[in-house]
């Protein structure tokens, strides 16, 4: 959701720089504007919650200044899949969704 800025400065999402107006005020700006709505304070104040946008966040320049060390995760082993006729190789969509190619076994699970 948009809100107008505080003193005038544009639009905001967030709250904190939102600016509040009195209920005249806001009435008075949806009838200027119908698409502005009037939503009452204590209404949205109960539905907001802290957020992070990931997009805005960086792990290497938050952990720059600190002696903080990430473990580098291990490689995951890829799972395997074999025929259950022939013991050829497969791959997971071959295994789950169609007959074998080589023995026409029906390997779906």
């Amino acid at each position: 959701m948009l809100w107008w800025a505080k003193d005038g400065k544009g639009y905001t999402t967030s709250l904190d720089m939102a600016e509040i107006y009195t209920k005249d005020d806001a009435l008075s700006q949806h009838r200027c504007r119908e698409t502005d709505i009037p939503w009452p304070k204590s209404y949205i104040d109960r539905r907001t919650s802290p957020a992070v946008d990931m997009q805005y966040v960086d792990i290497k320049e938050a952990l720059k200044h600190t002696d903080i060390k990430l473990i580098t995760p291990k490689k995951h082993k890829r799972d395997t899949y074999r025929c259950d006729g022939c013991g050829v190789f497969m791959n997971r969509f071959q295994y789950y969704g169609a007959p074998c190619g080589r023995c026409d076994c029906d390997n779906r699970h």
